[in-house]
């Protein structure tokens, strides 16, 4: 399968519906973890600064006992100090019933010796042994027989993002896949896959992450990508038509749940079928109860049908992955005496907005659907039908994108706001995904001098602040905006430029950006700033390598992997947002084991100093 499978253009196929079980709803009703007076008296007294320890918190009684006590103690009155003796004497630690897995061999990475600065090259052997810190299982032993928990229980054991994440993630789990697959730790990514396909057998989805307090929403959808890279790294036929109906199932979920048809703007009996986020929820999230409380209840009066809405869209605006965002609020910027960074959220209508990273997503879930039926079928009547289904689904949603989410003066894509029937002209690295993905409509495929120039708002990004790729150029005070950047959003901008560069100069015309730079220097460049963020991050937080790298004197930690960064200083941890920035960190690492697997001749930077990493 050619890696830059894009660049081919569909063929249109015959049309023809595909019948696929409709699947089982499931929402979360525990009177503990999800709603109800327990949840809310426990998380408005504030015992926790984060609002996701409680529920992360296994009961020691049965629930009936549980909810006896607590009437028992005063119930929705009881005093603070009373919900602290209730906590103490019915439920046990956060995170319990997640056990660290023992005795895990991790194999010397084989391409390390391509690794050629002796720090980096140290560094980065310590980060592929840093997976067994991060490889759990669920393990109820130690819960009482009608004890309660908030895990969606898994079989297999899987890879946890880290920090207050001690459970695994949908669209993180990508990002460690890659990085297990780089490590050659192939069954725990076969694990971790499996898993996913556990959920979309029983909940028809697959959840925002594995409690039950998250199934009331998904995330991106990486599956595909998730198998994409699994059969590379393996070319395992079996493991590919076991993969399909899930992939169909999980499909047709977001086909069924979260599809709206947009008309076009100036021809409004025309309409395009693309998706969105959207949730059914009417309170706040149990892991960020406090938060979406004091958001919709504090300091302004609103009805009960704009609470529910704003319910709804804080919950979807968790499921886009990027909580929370410009992206999703119609007020870009702080007002001047805004004190708490929630007030943003109260301008959130995630519902009206059409994502351009979901809808590249959705693209290539039909495209490699369309492949792969075609590929892995059993070559039937039925197999046929659905790969010709797929192969138009997917012509369909290339159409809408250059209709309605493509600017020709930009040379940029961009989200679609239904509020205004109008493209959101920001940028963003979302904008970015179709490049990677290869959602690129043919007519700007084969104009190479305008598919030269889809990088440059990138590059005026790169040049305007000195780490990785800002998240947005609006400083909201949520974490999904500047100065914040996000590993998975640089890779998506590095590997989709290594593509386009790749397929632009395979006529040798050497078409550049209109600064005049390569697009694969542009992605060298980016992979260096990465590099040095999370290396330095380490470094500076307490990281050493015996022998080779001395540790920082003063300095009791021993070294952080950040979920996020500063763009303003090299090796700085993000900031901002709903709660303290994380450390772990699942895909940061995974993705740093990329750059060096990909990129060659990148020196370790004294991070005592200023760094600048110029393009």
């Amino acid at each position: 399968m050619l890696r830059l499978r894009w660049i081919c253009s569909l063929v249109l196929g015959a049309f023809s519906v595909v019948a696929i079980d409709s699947h089982t709803t499931y929402t979360c009703d525990s009177p503990i973890y999800c709603k109800g007076d327990l949840l809310h008296t426990v998380q408005m007294a504030r015992i926790f600064s984060d609002s996701k320890t409680f529920v992360d918190m296994p009961t020691s009684k049965s629930e009936a006992q549980v909810l006896q006590n607590f009437q028992a103690l005063g119930g929705v009155n009881a005093t603070k100090e009373q919900v602290q003796q209730f906590l103490n004497e019915n439920f046990l630690k956060a995170g319990t019933e997640v056990k660290l897995l023992p005795n895990i061999t991790i194999p010397p990475l084989r391409w390390i010796d391509n690794v050629t600065d002796p720090d980096y090259r140290g560094w980065i052997s310590h980060l592929n042994e840093a997976w067994a810190n991060l490889t759990f299982t669920f393990d109820t032993s130690d819960l009482c027989e009608d004890c309660s928990s908030s895990i969606l229980p898994v079989k297999r054991p899987f890879v946890v993002p880290g920090g207050r994440f001690r459970e695994f993630y949908y669209w993180d789990s990508y990002f460690v896949i890659k990085g297990l697959l780089l490590s050659d730790q192939v069954e725990m990514a076969r694990n971790m896959i499996l898993n996913f396909f556990d959920f979309v057998e029983t909940y028809g989805f697959i959840p925002n992450g594995a409690r039950i307090y998250y199934l009331n929403r998904s995330q991106p959808p990486f599956l595909t990508q998730m198998v994409q890279e699994f059969w590379e790294k393996t070319g395992d036929r079996d493991f590919m038509t076991q993969a399909l109906p899930h992939l169909e199932k999980e499909y047709a979920h977001w086909m069924t749940n979260a599809s709206i048809s947009v008309p076009d703007p100036e021809n409004p009996h025309k309409k395009y079928k693309l998706n969105h986020y959207v949730t059914l929820n009417t309170s706040p999230r149990p892991e960020s109860y406090v938060e979406d409380y004091n958001t919709v209840n504090n300091g302004t009066d609103f009805t009960d049908a704009e609470k529910d809405q704003m319910y709804a869209d804080i919950a979807a605006g968790a499921e886009t992955g990027f909580d929370y965002s410009s992206r999703w609020v119609k007020q870009k910027y702080p007002a001047a005496d805004q004190k708490e960074n929630y007030e943003m959220l109260r301008t959130i209508h995630t519902s009206e907005i059409v994502p351009i990273d979901l809808n590249s997503l959705l693209w290539n879930t039909e495209s490699m659907l369309a492949e792969w039926f075609t590929e892995f079928g059993e070559n039937t009547r039925e197999t046929k039908k659905k790969a010709a289904y797929y192969q138009t689904q997917a012509k369909k949603r290339l159409d809408a994108i250059e209709r309605l989410m493509w600017n020709e003066d930009d040379y940029n894509f961009y989200d679609y706001n239904l509020t205004d029937n109008s493209q959101n002209k920001d940028f963003t690295p979302a904008n970015l995904f179709p490049l990677w993905l290869g959602a690129i409509p043919p007519r700007i495929l084969n104009d190479k001098k305008i598919l030269s120039h889809v990088y440059d708002e990138a590059e005026n990004a790169l040049r305007k602040y000195p780490g990785i790729l800002t998240t947005s150029y609006y400083n909201t005070t949520m974490q999904w905006d500047w100065p914040n950047g996000w590993p998975p959003l640089s890779y998506v901008a590095m590997e989709g430029m290594l593509r386009v560069d790749k397929y632009l100069n395979n006529d040798k015309k050497n078409y550049t950006t209109s600064h005049g730079t390569s697009i694969y220097r542009l992605s060298h460049n980016l992979a260096e700033r990465y590099a040095a963020s999370a290396y330095c991050g380490w470094y500076n937080t307490g990281g050493s390598i015996p022998g080779l790298l001395e540790k920082i004197e003063n300095v009791s930690d021993d070294g952080h992997m950040f979920e996020k960064f500063d763009v303003n200083t090299i090796g700085v941890s993000g900031s901002q947002g709903e709660y303290v920035s994380q450390t772990g960190f699942g895909w940061t690492n995974g993705i740093a084991l990329w750059i060096f697997n990909t990129f060659t001749n990148m020196t370790a930077p004294d991070c005592t100093q200023t760094i600048t990493l110029s393009i």
